[in-house]
């Protein structure tokens, strides 16, 4: 009977969508697929940071490497968007090093953290490290003046944002009514009076 109901669903979810013609084994495989890719994400996104690091740097390094040599195809507005591309990144690195004056342990994975800070750059935005990588890896790619960077380093930055995210559901599960009021006092993520 519950699998009668699940196909059912399935298949009401595939005529909304427009897949009618595709076998349901398919479209059960799709998502089934999905899912499993959702966990890896899930699971990559809660790695230890310097774990994360020891993958992504090397990866945006390499691919504005290659397209130095390999590629014609350059950021416009040189050397105006490499002058850019080198301020943002500073910002990010001033940022990032303000915030580890306040969270020295933050190199450590989100379940080893004991106490919720909330002074310093913590007291503005609830995720300014990860608001920092994000300039940082946006930085390099501007400053590299290779246009192929700004796809690993655009991967980089959406990975780092969906870390936030999924940090601050592990934040208010571990700290409860205290993350809540932080969430509270300290509206925004990553940008004061933006985002």
């Amino acid at each position: 009977m519950a699998r009668e109901q699940d196909d059912l669903c399935y298949l009401r979810a595939v005529d909304v969508v427009g897949f009618g013609n595709l076998d349901f084994d398919v479209i059960h495989g799709i998502l089934l697929g999905l899912g499993r890719s959702m966990k890896m994400l899930d699971r990559y996104l809660l790695l230890k940071p310097t774990t994360r690091l020891v993958i992504e740097w090397p990866v945006l390094i390499a691919v504005g490497i290659l397209g130095a040599i390999c590629t014609r195809y350059r950021i416009p507005l040189f050397p105006y968007s490499n002058i850019i591309g080198f301020a943002i990144f500073v910002i990010g690195i001033v940022i990032h090093i303000r915030c580890h004056l306040v969270h020295q342990r933050a190199d450590q994975q989100s379940e080893k953290i004991e106490k919720l800070l909330t002074t310093g750059v913590f007291s503005r935005v609830r995720h300014p490290m990860y608001a920092s990588l994000v300039l940082i890896v946006l930085g390099i790619a501007l400053a590299s003046g290779v246009l192929i960077a700004l796809i690993p380093a655009t991967i980089i930055a959406i990975l780092s944002l969906l870390t936030a995210l999924k940090e601050e559901e592990f934040l208010i599960e571990k700290f409860g009514n205290e993350y809540k009021g932080y969430m509270k006092r300290v509206p925004y993520r990553f940008i004061p009076k933006i985002l």
